[in-house]
C-alpha cells in the first residue's frame, strides 16, 4: 500500500475516533447549583426592569409559591386560573417557571412567551424562553431569546455557553467561539463551555489551540477516556502521529479501546514501521467481541499483505473465512480472492494462484486487478502472447488504464519492441503524469535510438 494512500486512510479513520468531547450540554450545566438559582430565582420581580405587580397579583404569587413547595401541580392549577389576559407578565413568567419544574417544556415556552409579548423587554423571560427552546431543540428561537437576553444586560455564564452551544449546533463558529470565551470568563472551569470551545476549535482547524484545551483538561482528569480519545485525534490531525500512537495505547492499558480504534493504533503503528506492535493490534482487534466487519477485516489483511506479512495475511483471511462462512456477498469473495491470488504468487504458488484468478475473471470479466495479474503470472511461464492478451483486457477499463498499460510496456521492452513500449507509456501519461514513468520512457526512447543505430 502506498504510504500517501495509507496515511489518507488514517487521518479519514482518526476522524472515528470523535475529534472533539461532545458539546451537548450535560447534566452538570443544568443541575449546577448557580445554574439552577439564576434559572428559578425566587418569584420574586426586579420593579425597575421587570413587570409591576399589583397587591393582588403579589398575594397570588405568594399563595402560588407556598402551595408550590409541597403541590406543584396544585399552585399550576391555581395560578392558571387567576392568569387573565390583562395580568401581569410576571405572573404568565412564574406560570412558566413552574412548568418547567414539571418537565411541561411546550406549556413554559409557551407561558414565557406570553410573559414577553405582554412586557417585550422582560430579561429574565427571555433568558428562560432560550434555555427552554435549548432543551427543545429549537435553536434559532433559543438564539434569538438569549442573545436579548445579553442585550438587556444578562451576565450570568451559563446563558453564554448556552449561546454558544446554539451557534455551534448551528455551525456559527465565529459567534460560538465568542460566546463560550465569555462564558468561560464567568463561569470559569465549567467543562460544558470548555468541551464547546474545543469542538469551535477543532473545526476551524486550529489544533494546536484545541490541543492546549485538551492537555488541560487532562491535567485535571488524566484518565478521562473522551479527552485521551480526542487528543489523539487532534494529534493526529496535526500529524504527530508517534504522540497519537502513544495516546491511544494508554487508552489500550486502561481497557478503553473499542474494536475500531484497536484497527487505528495497529494502522498508525503500521505506519511508523512498527510492524510487530501493529500486528498485536491488529490481533487483538480480530479476538475482541466487538466484531469487524468485513470490509475493515479485508483491509487488514490487505495491509499486511502489502507489507509483505504473507503469514499473516493469509492467517487473515482464513479467519475471514471462518467468521463470515458462505454468507458472503460475491464482491467481498472476490476481494478475497484477488488478496489469496496475490499471496499465492509472492510466495511462489504461480499455478494455484493462475488458477483462482481464472475463477475471479470468469465471474468479474472487467476486474482489472486480476487480468492484470494473470498477465503478470503468463509473462513468467514465458506466454507472452497471453500476458499481452490480459494487459491489453485491463486497459479497456478506465480504473485500470494507467497501470495496464505500463505493465504491457514493461513486457513489451523484455521483448525488446522499444517503439510500441514507448506508445504506450506516452499514453500512461496523459492518463496520468508520473516522474517515474517519465524516466522510464527517456530511458526506452534512449533504447530504441542505440538499437536503431546498431548495424
Amino acid at each position: 500500500m502506498k504510504k500517501i494512500y495509507f496515511l489518507f486512510y488514517i487521518s479519514l479513520a482518526m476522524t472515528l475516533l470523535g475529534k472533539a468531547p461532545s458539546f451537548e450540554l450535560t447534566s452538570d450545566f443544568w443541575n449546577n447549583p448557580t445554574f439552577v438559582q439564576s434559572f428559578m430565582g425566587d418569584y420574586g420581580f426586579r420593579s425597575e426592569i421587570e413587570p409591576r405587580i399589583s397587591k393582588s397579583e403579589s398575594f397570588i404569587l405568594r399563595e402560588v409559591i407556598a402551595k408550590g413547595e409541597n403541590k406543584l401541580d396544585e399552585a399550576i392549577v391555581y395560578l392558571e386560573e387567576e392568569i387573565e389576559d390583562d395580568s401581569s407578565a410576571a405572573l404568565d413568567f412564574a406560570l412558566g417557571t413552574m412548568y418547567y419544574q414539571s418537565n411541561r417544556l411546550t406549556r413554559s415556552a409557551q407561558a414565557y412567551e406570553k410573559a414577553i409579548e405582554k412586557f417585550p423587554s422582560f430579561l429574565r423571560a427571555h433568558k428562560n424562553l432560550g434555555l427552554v427552546n435549548v432543551s427543545l431543540e429549537n435553536l434559532e428561537s433559543a438564539t434569538e431569546h438569549l442573545a436579548k437576553a445579553i442585550s438587556l444586560g444578562e451576565n450570568d455564564g451559563s446563558t453564554f455557553i448556552a449561546l454558544g452551544y446554539c451557534h455551534l449546533s448551528l455551525d456559527r463558529l465565529v459567534s460560538a467561539e465568542n460566546a463560550y470565551r465569555m462564558g468561560l470568563l464567568l463561569f470559569p472551569g465549567s467543562k460544558d463551555g470548555l468541551n464547546g470551545l474545543i469542538n469551535c476549535l477543532d473545526k476551524a482547524g486550529r489544533y494546536d489551540e484545541a490541543l492546549n484545551l485538551l492537555d488541560e483538561l487532562l491535567e485535571n482528569d488524566p484518565q478521562n477516556p473522551r479527552y485521551l480519545q480526542a487528543r489523539a485525534s487532534t494529534l493526529g490531525s496535526l500529524g504527530k502521529e508517534k504522540e497519537a500512537a502513544v495516546t491511544l495505547d494508554l487508552l489500550r492499558r486502561m481497557g478503553a479501546l473499542k474494536t475500531q480504534e484497536l484497527v487505528i493504533l495497529g494502522d498508525l503503528y503500521h505506519n511508523l514501521t512498527l510492524y510487530h506492535l501493529s500486528l498485536d493490534a491488529y490481533q487483538e482487534a480480530l479476538a475482541s467481541t466487538q466484531k469487524l466487519s468485513l470490509s475493515q477485516y479485508i483491509r487488514i489483511a490487505q495491509t499486511l499483505i502489502q507489507r509483505s506479512s504473507y503469514h499473516e495475511g493469509f492467517s487473515y483471511l482464513e479467519k475471514i473465512e471462518g467468521e463470515f462462512g458462505e454468507g458472503k456477498s460475491k464482491e467481498d469473495r472476490k476481494l478475497i480472492h484477488l488478496l489469496k491470488a496475490e499471496v499465492l504468487q509472492a510466495t511462489g504458488k504461480n499455478q494455484q494462484a493462475a488458477e483462482l484468478l481464472r475463477e475471479i475473471v470468469n465471474q468479474h470479466p472487467l476486474e482489472g486487478r486480476a487480468l492484470i495479474q494473470l498477465g503478470q503470472l503468463a509473462w513468467k511461464t514465458g506466454d507472452h502472447e497471453f500476458a499481452i492478451m490480459q494487459f491489453q483486457r485491463a486497459a479497456k477499463i478506465d480504473e485500470f488504464e494507467n497501470p495496464a498499460l505500463i505493465e504491457n510496456a514493461r513486457l513489451l521492452v523484455y521483448l525488446r519492441k522499444y517503439q510500441q513500449a514507448a506508445n504506450l507509456l506516452e499514453r500512461a501519461l496523459l492518463i496520468k503524469q508520473e516522474k517515474r514513468v517519465e524516466k522510464y520512457l527517456n530511458a526506452i526512447n534512449n533504447l530504441a535510438l542505440s538499437a536503431r543505430k546498431k548495424p
